[in-house]
């Protein structure tokens, strides 16, 4: 169990460096960055998704999931200063759980009574569907 953890923590570290790396050398994330941790050996690869938005002109949003943990780690970097700071944490096996939250209508059952009902409108999102 010791050698697994300190795998991932080994595992995230390297992450948090090839993308600060490439932050503080390019002065931006591209778009190749912005793939699965690649560089990081098989196991790595396959637990981190790595992926950047940008911030700003100097700062960038860096994301990244651990999927054996199912959490997302939010750091900013600054370009300039060459700060890397986390910013939040957060558990998603609960998240994931949920099949809608914060939604406006037509909700996911919404819609799913209407095609049970034969409402062709209700799948293509005509205005002319009617409400439950």
């Amino acid at each position: 169990m010791a050698v697994s953890r300190s795998r991932s923590v080994l595992a995230l570290v390297m992450a948090l460096g090839l993308v600060g790396l490439g932050a503080w050398s390019l002065g931006a994330l591209s778009a190749e960055a912005q793939s699965p941790a690649s560089g990081l050996g098989h196991d790595a690869a396959s637990r981190f998704t790595v992926t950047s938005a940008p911030l700003g002109d100097k700062r960038q949003a860096v994301f990244i999931v651990d999927a054996e943990t199912m959490r997302l780690l939010v750091y900013a970097v600054n370009t300039d200063t060459r700060q890397l700071k986390l910013t939040a944490v957060r558990d998603l096996s609960q998240d994931l759980r949920l099949s809608h939250f914060n939604n406006e209508r037509p909700l996911p059952e919404d819609i799913r009574k209407r095609i049970d009902a034969g409402e062709e409108d209700a799948v293509n999102g005509s205005p002319g569907a009617a409400e439950p």
